[in-house]
Parts: C-alpha cells; sequence; structure tokens
C-alpha cells in the first residue's frame, strides 16, 4: 500500500509521513503535500527510465564498519510497528523486522525472503500455501518457529490493525498445511491479484514470546524490551527519542548468516550479498526543512530523508565529497476534488478547470525540470500497470499525446485562452476518450479504448455579470459562470470554491503555482479562494471528516502492481458520510465511486485478475478511466535526487525508486566504508 508524503519545496521534502506497509514489506504509502521546485539552472527533463549502476564488489572486498548518519525533518511516531503512521518511523522500523518476501529492487519482481516459496490454488476461494525458511533466530537470540508465522497472521487477522487491515481482510484461515510440500495454508474470501506481495510478504512477522496477550495499540516495544523491538532483520533499535534521534545498530549475526546472503543476493548485479556492512544508522532529528539541509552541506550528516532542495543541487554538486544519487518517485503529487459536492461531481468542470493550471510553469519554471508533469495515478517509476506502458510501448510512457489532454490552454506564454475554455463549458463538451479538438487542442483518443463515465456535461455552464464577492474583489474577472442558472455559491452554501493550500511560508513555489491556477479560473470567471491549513489539520479534514472542496496531496511508496490504484479510487474505500464517522481513515478522500464516476468494475476485476498480464490491462484501463474522470488532477512525479557522503561511505545504487525510502532497505544494504 501507499504512503502519505508532505512536502515543502525541495523536492520529495516530507514534515509528516503516514504509511501503510505493502506487499513484500519493502514498500509502503505515504501522504505528502505538493512537491516543491528550487532554482537550480542544471536541468533534467527526460522522462526515460534509465539502468540502476551496477556493484563493483563482493562482500570479501569490504571492511565492515562505520556509522551512518541520516537526517530527518520531522519526528517519527512510535516504535510499534503495527501502528506507525510514519515513515521517519519506518526507515529504522524496517531495518528490524523482515517480511515473508521482498520486491527485488530492479526487476520490481517477488523474491524469497523469511519464505521460500509459494503457490496458489485457484477457486472462487483460494488457498494460498507456503514454505518457511528454516535456522532463523529472532535478534534477542529466540529460534523463529512455526507458531511465529501462525501467531502473526492470526493476531493480525483478529485485531486488524489499520495499516494491515487490507492485507487480512480476505484471509479467512491459517492453519499448517496438511500437504507435505507445504508448511502453511491461508484460505481466502475470494482471489485475490496481488497475493504473493499481500498474502505472502504483507505482514511484518512478530515474535509470539514478545507478542501474545498484548494491546497492539498500547504495546511499546522499546519499554517492554531491554534491547528494543525484537525481530528477524539485521538491526537493533537501541535508541528511540522521537524528538532528536533514534539508532539502529546492526549486530544480529542470525540475519548474516541466512537471509544476508541468500542465492537471489548472490546472483544480483546490484544487491552485494552479505550487507549490511554498516555498525550503525544514526537517526537524527531536525525541526525544520532548512535545517537538516544545512546539516547536510556542512557535513553534520551523510544524507537526509527525500531529494536536496532543487536550489541547493549546484552547491552539492561542486563540493568535494558530496554525490547526489539519481532516483525516481514511488508517487505523485494531485490536487483531489471533494466530487460528493455539486458542481465538482461533474467531469466537464473539472477538466476545463484542470485547462487552466499552468503545467509548464510549475514544471519547467518552478521546479526546474526536476519533475515529470503528472497524467495517470501511477508513477512512471512503477510503469508496467500504466495506460501509456500497456497500450502504446515502454518509450511512450508520460510522453505519448494521450497523456495530454489536460494540458494548460493558453493564447501565447501564460495567457489562459478563456474564450477556448468558456466555450468547451457552455457547449457541454467532456473529453470522453474520443478522439478531436477540445478547447483548442487535439487529442488522439484514449490509450486503452476506455470512455470517461460522462460523455457531456452534467450541468447547464453559462457565463453572466459577476456577482460573486470572490470576483468582484478580483481585478480581471469580466463574466462568472452560472451551474444551471446558479452562481457557484448559490449552488455550494453561499461560498466560492475553497482550495486548501499548504501554508506559504513553508512552501512558496507550491503557492506561486496555486495562485497562478487560483487567477485563472477567476479570470475564466469561476470562485475560488485559497485557505491554508497545517498539514495535520488538512489530514484531518480530508481523509477523517471528508470536508473539503479541493486540495493539494500527495502519495508515495504506491508499488509496482497498481494496488494503491483501489485504495484511492474504489468506492469501498470512501466515507458515504451516511453515519458522520470522523473517526477512521479513509483512502478514498474524494468519494470517486459514490459520485462523480467510478471505475469500481475495473478496480474491482483487476484486484482479483491473478495473471500478471490480464491485471496490468485491467489496472491501465481503470487508472485512464479515473484520469478522465479526474477525482484527482495529478501535478507532477518528483525526480528524486538523494544527498549522500560519498567521500567516507561507497555502494549507492543509482536509479532506484524512491532511495531513501521505498529502496532504502537496498541502498543500506550495500552501503560500506571506502576505507
Amino acid at each position: 500500500m501507499p504512503h502519505r508524503r508532505n512536502q515543502s519545496d525541495g523536492t520529495n521534502d516530507s514534515r509528516r509521513k503516514f504509511l501503510k506497509a505493502s506487499g513484500a514489506g519493502a514498500v509502503a504509502l505515504s501522504l505528502a503535500g505538493c512537491s516543491g521546485g528550487g532554482s537550480d539552472t542544471n536541468q533534467d527533463t527526460s522522462t526515460k527510465e534509465q539502468t540502476p549502476t551496477k556493484g563493483d564488489k563482493v562482500a570479501e572486498d569490504i571492511t565492515r564498519g562505520g556509522t551512518f548518519v541520516y537526517g530527518m525533518a520531522a519526528k517519527p511516531d512510535t516504535s510499534n510497528i503495527l501502528t506507525s503512521s510514519s515513515v521517519y518511523a519506518g526507515v529504522a522500523l524496517y531495518r528490524v523486522y523482515e517480511f515473508g518476501n521482498e520486491l527485488d529492487p530492479v526487476t520490481q519482481e517477488v523474491v524469497p525472503n523469511v519464505f521460500t516459496d509459494w503457490t496458489i490454488e485457484k477457486g472462487d476461494k483460494p488457498s494460498v500455501y507456503f514454505n518457511m525458511r528454516d535456522g532463523l533466530k529472532w535478534n534477542d537470540g529466540e529460534d523463529f518457529t512455526k507458531e511465529d508465522v501462525l501467531f502473526t497472521y492470526r493476531y493480525c487477522m483478529e485485531n486488524k490493525p489499520g495499516n494491515y487491515a487490507s492485507i487480512v481482510d480476505p484471509m479467512e484461515k491459517i492453519a499448517e498445511s496438511s500437504k507435505d510440500k507445504w508448511d502453511f495454508r491461508v484460505d481466502l474470501s475470494k482471489p485475490i491479484g496481488y497475493w504473493e506481495s499481500d498474502i505472502v510478504g504483507g505482514l511484518p512477522l512478530l515474535p509470539k514470546h514478545k507478542w501474545e496477550g498484548k494491546d497492539y495499540k498500547k504495546y511499546n516495544p522499546m519499554e517492554a524490551n531491554d534491547n528494543g523491538p525484537v525481530g528477524l532483520g539485521p538491526g537493533h533499535l537501541t535508541k528511540f527519542d522521537p524528538d532528536t534521534s533514534m539508532q539502529v545498530v546492526f549486530d544480529h549475526d542470525n540475519y548474516f548468516e541466512t537471509l544476508s546472503t541468500l542465492d537471489w543476493k548472490k546472483e544480483h548485479d546490484q544487491v552485494i550479498a552479505g550487507g549490511p556492512f554498516l555498525d550503525k544508522i544514526n537517526f537524527k532529528v531536525y525541526g525544520s526543512r532548512t535545517a537538516m539541509t544545512n546539516a547536510f552541506l556542512q557535513g553534520g550528516i551523510d544524507t537526509h530523508y527525500g531529494s536536496m532542495k532543487t536550489s541547493k543541487m549546484s552547491e552539492v554538486k561542486k563540493k568535494k565529497g558530496m554525490k547526489l544519487v539519481n532516483g525516481t518517485s514511488s508517487g505523485f503529487s494531485y490536487f483531489g476534488f471533494n466530487v460528493r459536492r455539486k458542481p465538482l461531481d461533474d467531469v466537464g468542470l473539472k477538466q476545463a478547470m484542470s485547462f487552466m493550471f499552468d503545467e509548464h510553469f510549475w514544471i519547467q519554471r518552478l521546479q526546474q525540470g526536476y519533475a515529470i508533469k503528472g497524467d495517470f495515478a501511477q508513477t512512471p517509476g512503477y510503469a508496467k500497470p500504466r495506460p501509456d506502458y500497456q497500450f502504446a510501448g515502454k518509450d511512450q510512457v508520460s510522453t505519448h499525446p494521450a497523456t495530454n489532454a489536460f494540458d494548460f490552454r493558453n493564447t501565447e506564454g501564460a495567457t489562459p485562452d478563456i474564450k477556448a475554455v468558456r466555450k468547451f463549458l457552455t457547449s457541454g463538451q467532456v473529453i470522453d476518450g474520443s478522439s478531436g479538438t477540445y478547447a483548442g487542442k487535439k487529442y488522439p483518443g484514449s490509450l486503452s479504448g476506455i470512455s470517461a463515465s460522462q460523455s457531456k456535461a452534467k450541468y447547464d455552464y453559462t457565463f453572466g455579470p459577476v456577482k460573486s464577492k470572490v470576483l468582484k474583489d478580483f481585478d480581471g474577472a469580466d463574466k462568472e459562470i452560472r451551474v444551471d442558472g446558479k452562481t457557484i455559491p448559490e449552488v455550494m452554501d453561499g461560498d466560492a470554491i475553497t482550495m486548501f493550500i499548504d501554508p506559504p511560508k513553508k512552501t512558496p513555489k507550491e503557492a506561486k503555482a496555486i495562485q497562478r491556477w487560483v487567477d485563472n479560473l477567476k479570470k475564466l470567471g469561476i470562485p475560488v479562494k485559497t485557505q491554508a491549513l497545517s498539514f495535520n489539520t488538512m489530514s484531518s479534514k480530508v481523509y477523517y471528516e471528508e470536508d473539503f472542496d479541493i486540495y493539494p496531496m500527495g502519495w508515495g511508496g504506491t508499488g509496482p502492481f497498481g494496488s494503491s490504484a483501489y485504495s484511492f479510487f474504489h468506492s469501498d474505500q470512501a466515507d458515504d458520510l451516511s453515519d458522520g464517522n470522523e473517526d477512521s481513515f479513509m483512502y478514498n478522500s474524494t468519494g470517486y465511486g459514490l459520485s462523480g464516476g467510478s471505475a469500481d468494475d475495473l478496480l474491482s476485476k483487476a484486484r482479483t485478475e491473478l495473471d500478471p498480464k490480464k491485471r496490468n490491462k485491467t489496472t491501465a484501463k481503470a487508472l485512464e478511466k479515473i484520469y478522465l474522470d479526474m477525482p484527482y488532477y495529478l501535478m507532477d512525479y518528483a525526480k528524486m535526487r538523494w544527498p549522500v557522503n560519498n567521500e567516507k561511505f561507497g555502494g549507492f545504487i543509482s536509479n532506484l525508486v524512491d532511495p531513501p525510502y521505498a529502496s532504502f532497505g537496498s541502498e543500506i544494504n550495500n552501503i560500506h566504508l571506502k576505507k
């Protein structure tokens, strides 16, 4: 599952992270605000996939030891793996806990880990079989047994911890297998297309002798154990002070004798079997992005979470002993529309609003090319389920004309083509997947042949005299839109459309891009105002209360299988507001599927499709329908530039997805002292 990221200026900067553990234990979903830009003039606008760097060493050539110092802009939340909602905690906890399988960081294929092999017995209610690896020990010295596996699954199935609820939801039962060839059998209530990553690899393995009888919501592993949380991973979490620091010490001998040297690692061109090679990681918590960045530039830390600010990249490149490790984003930044609310439930209106966002200003001017223009709700870093990959080819990812349907409509430069967009609205047009010219721009038709949920506008749009206060106070609005004869404030309980924003002082570049969009919308005749909210307040209003019109946010750690689309857009993951529920986090904040169109059938079909090729095709169709229906308008996919100390350390792998988080396990496996 994905993680939510909250980004300020400086691509992939994060103030606070939320996550849901993902299949294969390698990736997690986390929420973010929109990514920011910078002022570096060295542009990299390529969208082509780069090959990860090959390793040039083997374990025997590497001197073990050293302390790697990792900076964070915000504090971790808890040392409890089942309740943690912070990727800042995750970068440490995932060094302690292990999962049944994991993802190859390069091929993104599922590979063995604690479990050695697995299979599925197909049917309407399938059974999954798998074997555990012999000879493993917990980091407190106790043997890892079948009872620990049974306990982990049953404990999570019984308690349904929020981070893992969707993983255990289809599980009906786990037992030791009656078949000689297999150790365990998990019975499912329905087929799950992502069974390898979710059913076999989706849960962190828990020691029964530590967790049995514990209330998972109250359990504090740091207080309950002399040496911190007990897991199968290479490290001990020896320090956990959320306000200042954490420390992981790599001293679990059994890990180095077993999981560290699996066959797939020995045969890998990038991963070095035998790691981690460091003694420890010290995590330092800073109060701001600026303080963290300065700490790296001054040599106080060896790396930090996320990409270097683009405004500081040239400084890093010039400094001896500093390097930027290239990577691709594991997610995207977007605007979400509350499609429960009229007129935001109309596909045509949202499409017209998207025509007013100046993506050239955002990508090239503010981000200096260190981002890729957004389109589908699936990062090019995990391209296989994308419509352009599936129906046009790998070389067409993020470049095919069908990904440009909602580009900025301008007459020249930054001047919006008001006349063309007003005509689009008043004529009731919708880009429904059919080829044609829309608001002055040609569209070749959908890649997959899919159609939007609407073929024409839901409401009758006209333009008349300016009436709303928001537009009267704006110098540049000559007309105001009417929705079935009423102004938008008359339709929306007396107020203009409210767009949440992050505090402009914290995200000045994002604020500039949004302000230009708002001004263009006002010129068009749509009354819009902004409201600055802290990240925590915005998250609560969006994901718990669903009390918003439009908001900026982002997802990361979305994974290679397209499974996150179900979480974001299926109506099962949305609150219909019937019971006033404000206590539960809902991934589908927009309400898409309940209103404003639906891709439920395609998303459900993809989720239960066991054939990966068919699943990717179906997911691609769902993603293209969602693109056309527009519950999200995607801003960008970040190009990550991870800053590291390459004078003291080597072994960094370039061109992985999200190296400081989603692929950090592979990075930390390889990082070693140069001397």
